[in-house]
């Protein structure tokens, strides 16, 4: 195991532990007002050509929505009963809110232009999906239970987004397609838990949160563990569950109360750096395990896998942009290289 390797395992240890000793909950009689009011969109895109890079995860993009929030889920007869039956995301004193949001992802060999890629490294795969999400939040826990439905294979369209984007940036033309996993229908059910435990204002507007985080993927296309968490530090910090990447859940960040700059009366600027872990200890990742019921390339994979990244984000009126630089231990055990990496772009809208 390289030295990078095990830092970036050690940090992803070290901030999962940190909310033991800086356990504070967050000051729950803010008022809500507007904050209940307000719906948010949210586009994701993510690409390693950002580091100059073009391997293994190489495409990410991601639109979102999340409603304002519901009195109740809005529905009756049986779709009110399913509802009410999912754990965790119905208690009275939350804020709930609905999801949806589509997506594509595509993954790659470290080398593109080889007709017949290198049976060692990763296989050409797309993953295009819907998701429909639901989330209960309170200023100092949110729960979101997601179900990502959708295909892998030639159907997914990843080949022809990659041969169009590389044609529109002037990049090698991806030769390796023919070989990709065949078309599978994916089913992914993801729940995840994050807490803003510790939410100070150091010096007037200048103020510090700790977002940890823990959930749980299952299904035919990724069935893993995860757990992490992000530190923030900046001027007017948004009350929301921080920066996530494009992945399951992960439908945007609303304000939890009336102090977030995007729907306070008194402010309406931000300006935050934040650094965070996640480690997942995974079961199945169809796209290196290969489909599930048909022959295709597969490699083998690693049991544990971290990311580690750094980002900064800016508020202005109800608009949000952020960059996060993310930092991945190898997936599989042929992988070359000491690390991916790749950056996400999200910019939002609270309305």
């Amino acid at each position: 195991m390289n030295h990078r390797s095990v830092y970036i395992r050690a940090a992803a240890l070290a901030l999962v532990a940190i909310p033991v000793a800086f356990s504070q909950p967050v000051d729950p009689i803010a008022p809500t007002t507007r904050a209940r009011s307000a719906p948010v969109f949210t586009m994701y895109v993510e690409n390693d050509s950002f580091t100059g890079t073009d391997q293994h995860y190489t495409n990410g993009l991601k639109f979102s929505w999340l409603s304002a929030d519901l009195v109740d889920w809005g529905q009756t007869g049986w779709r009110k009963t399913c509802v009410e039956l999912l754990p965790f995301i119905n208690r009275p004193d939350a804020q709930k809110n609905l999801g949806f949001a589509f997506g594509q992802n595509i993954y790659t060999p470290r080398d593109i232009t080889t007709v017949n890629p290198d049976p060692t490294d990763r296989p050409y795969a797309g993953w295009s999906y819907l998701e429909l999400a639901f989330v209960s939040k309170t200023p100092a826990v949110s729960d979101t239970i997601a179900l990502q439905a959708g295909i892998v294979g030639p159907h997914s369209l990843a080949e022809d987004s990659q041969r169009i984007f590389h044609q529109w940036i002037g990049s090698a033309r991806p030769r390796g397609w023919d070989y990709q996993l065949r078309d599978e229908i994916g089913v992914n059910v993801a729940y995840e838990r994050r807490w803003r435990l510790y939410a100070r204002a150091l010096v007037q507007t200048l103020g510090v949160d700790l977002v940890p985080h823990a959930g749980v993927s299952l299904g035919n296309v990724q069935t893993y563990a995860n757990a992490g968490g992000t530190l923030r530090l900046g001027l007017n910090l948004p009350s929301d569950f921080g920066v996530q990447l494009a992945r399951p859940g992960s439908v945007g960040g609303s304000p939890t109360d009336d102090l977030d700059p995007r729907v306070a009366l008194d402010r309406n600027f931000s300006l935050f750096i934040f650094g965070a872990v996640d480690g997942r200890a995974i079961d199945r990742d169809i796209f290196l395990d290969g489909n599930t019921f048909r022959s295709s390339r597969s490699v083998d994979k690693q049991p544990f896998v971290a990311d580690l990244s750094t980002g900064v984000g800016l508020i202005a009126g109800r608009w949000q942009l952020t960059y996060t630089q993310v930092w991945r231990t190898p997936e599989f055990k042929t992988e070359r290289g000491r690390y991916n990496n790749f950056g996400s772009i999200t910019l939002s809208r609270a309305y």
